[in-house]
């Protein structure tokens, strides 16, 4: 990036993808046999900054000091938004003279309203420090301009430290869609997945030890009250993508567990394919279906972490996911009739479906069950269990959840499975049914 005397701010989208040291080595060959622009090796370093209590961070706000050269960039980046599963950022960046932090040369449009800039100058300290070797090429791709950055190097927060070993695509000219198609490129190369933290991020969790892993619990969709079908279906795949990567994440980590979570995510968008599915033709989710089911089976018994998802056809898969979300790949499959449900309202549509769920599990568990009936029901009640996170968004979560909380308690076998079932059958209902809509 060219530095210049005033700030300036872009949004960055990108994709970020953690390669072994495998990948790494084999990556510049895969790179160079593309039409170049420009290629270029720096040195970087970065000093992260916050204040004690951690403002910026909860504000969700990442500030660095970044060396090259003996020049040196301020850069102030939001946590921003993730579409197809692609990072939106905005991102402000300005020359510094030295390597000194100075934070009231930022706009002071990028602060929220109440922060006292220079009150928080003076407790802003550096936490930690990335150094590492970034070699970048800008190839020319389809309509689109796209770099790519492999880092190599360290995060070091006092005494603790863990390796860079990370490939990053930026859009700078085009779409994201071929940044996209570009990717897919890349995954005849072994030892490479996709990630979703930050070196920042990274920085603060070796800060903290390591002690806290991200979130991986499947929380409940929600929309725009105003969203039509077609954004619900969007937002249900992004809900997805999110979920599948943080347990797969979390599963990198060490935590055994989280590779139930990954199988549970594929199943989770094989269901919402399902239950849109009145809308698109199965045809347009075929090959997708295939490929999540295939990968679903293999994760039905003990995997090793590195074996499953730094395979090429893994990274293939969540990549194409993706890319059909970013295209909108059903609209080549439905026609004037579908377009119109589409465009209907997300919040009807939800309120239909879940009194479909409702239909489909009464006819399940509406008598008492063997064990071997209960256990042959678990897929059903699971793809069920799903849709109601999936749909129930537009209601009180303090209706909603105790109601799905029944039948998880079901699914788990926490407790007599007879009991569970009553009281499960004998919930009201918390959403709207189809006599109730005006």
């Amino acid at each position: 990036m060219t530095l210049t005397a005033e700030t300036i701010m872009t949004v960055e989208i990108e994709l970020k993808f953690i390669a072994s040291p495998a990948a790494l080595a084999a990556l510049p060959e895969k790179i160079t046999g593309w039409k170049c622009e420009a290629h270029e090796v720096l040195q970087l370093s970065n000093t992260y900054y916050d204040s004690e209590l951690g403002v910026l961070r909860s504000h969700r706000f990442g500030l660095r000091v970044r060396g090259c050269n003996q020049t040196y960039e301020m850069t102030l980046k939001s946590a921003g938004s993730v579409v197809g599963g692609i990072a939106h950022r905005q991102e402000y960046n300005i020359d510094l003279p030295d390597d000194k932090l100075d934070i009231s040369l930022l706009p002071k449009d990028v602060w929220p309203d109440d922060m006292n800039v220079a009150e928080l100058q003076e407790t802003l300290n550096p936490l930690f420090t990335t150094d590492f070797k970034r070699e970048t090429w800008l190839i020319n791709f389809q309509q689109s301009q796209i770099e790519i950055a492999l880092d190599q190097g360290i995060i070091q927060a006092g005494e603790l430290s863990e390796p860079i070993g990370e490939l990053e695509m930026e859009l700078k000219q085009g779409n994201a869609a071929d940044m996209l198609a570009l990717a897919q490129q890349l995954t005849t190369v072994e030892g490479l997945r996709l990630g979703s933290q930050s070196k920042a991020a990274r920085g603060y969790r070796l800060l903290a030890g390591s002690a806290e892993l991200p979130e991986a619990e499947m929380v409940i969709l929600t929309v725009s009250d105003k969203a039509n079908t077609e954004q619900g279906l969007e937002a249900a795949l992004e809900w997805a993508l999110s979920y599948w990567q943080r347990n797969e994440a979390n599963w990198f980590d060490g935590e055994t567990q989280a590779q139930y979570g990954v199988r549970h995510a594929l199943t989770t968008i094989r269901q919402i394919l399902v239950v849109f599915g009145g809308m698109i033709p199965r045809k347009a989710t075929t090959s997708l279906r295939e490929r999540l089911v295939t990968l679903e089976q293999q994760l039905e018994s003990k995997q090793d972490v590195a074996s499953i998802c730094e395979q090429p056809g893994y990274l293939q898969l969540k990549l194409a996911v993706m890319a059909w979300l970013m295209n909108k790949g059903w609209r080549l499959f439905i026609d004037e009739k579908g377009k119109q449900k589409l465009s209907g309202s997300f919040k009807r549509f939800a309120d239909v479906m879940m009194s479909r769920c409702r239909s489909e599990l009464k006819e399940a568990f509406n008598k008492p069950l063997t064990n071997d009936g209960y256990n042959d029901q678990q897929p059903r009640l699971e793809r069920q269990i799903i849709n109601f996170y999936l749909l129930s968004g537009a209601y009180d979560p303090e209706q909603s959840l105790p109601y799905i909380d029944v039948w998880q308690k079901l699914f788990n076998a926490e407790g007599d499975r007879d009991l569970l079932r009553r009281s499960a059958m004998e919930q009201p209902l918390f959403w709207l049914n189809s006599s109730q809509h005006v």
